[in-house]
């Protein structure tokens, strides 16, 4: 009995597997713009030249590359997370006014 479950299972899991696959074939894909690239792929590849921007400690073009991300896909939290470590890292990279009155 458990042996015929478990084939009925595994023949349910292959069939609901292989409508998944049919059913994006025919989906149609988001149109996408003259780049090539949907707003949502556009706003990754802001996302990502911002964090290697902000690994160079480039803040100001950073910035700008989070923020066309968040313009293009604003649902996404991680890039509100990331204009704020620039703004943390700037304040770390800026020296104190004590430390240069100091000086």
């Amino acid at each position: 009995m458990i042996t015929v479950i478990l084939v009925i299972a595994a023949v349910l899991g292959a069939g609901w597997i292989m409508w998944g696959r049919q059913s994006r074939r025919y989906t149609p894909v988001a149109s996408a713009t003259p780049g090539g690239l949907t707003p949502e792929g556009q706003a990754f590849e802001a996302f990502t030249h911002g964090n290697t921007c902000l690994a160079a400690g480039q803040f100001a073009e950073a910035t700008a590359a989070f923020q066309r991300a968040r313009e293009l896909d604003p649902k996404r939290p991680h890039v509100a997370e990331r204009l704020a470590e620039v703004a943390r890292r700037q304040q770390t990279e800026r020296p104190s006014p004590r430390t240069e009155a100091a000086s």
